[in-house]
């Protein structure tokens, strides 16, 4: 759209460097935005893990509360945790780098 305007608003043609820096000008618009969609998508996902890992904890702590025989629910929550290992790797690693953009900027 702003191409076509800087293209219509002009009454001679553009030079190929002019249209060369134009659609190097869209191009980066663009980017940006696919940049930020894409970051808002990972911060929603973050959230996601974040919600799915503390819903996954509350419950394994529930088990424990109500299981009478304390090293078999010790052992399933240990596991639970075991299993879920790469994900909290994940989360953890998701937020470093949401910290050093937001640092960055």
């Amino acid at each position: 759209m702003e191409t076509t305007r800087a293209l219509e608003s002009q009454s001679q043609p553009l030079s190929t460097e002019e249209l060369y820096d134009l659609a190097q000008t869209v191009t980066e618009k663009q980017k940006k935005i696919e940049d930020e969609e894409d970051r808002g998508t990972k911060e929603m996902q973050t959230k996601d893990l974040t919600d799915i890992l503390t819903a996954i904890d509350m419950a394994a702590e529930k088990l424990c509360d109500i299981d009478p025989v304390w090293e078999s629910s010790s052992t399933v929550k240990r596991d639970i945790r075991a299993i879920l290992h790469p994900y909290e790797i994940l989360q953890e690693k998701t937020k470093k780098s949401r910290h050093f953009f937001l640092d960055v900027f």
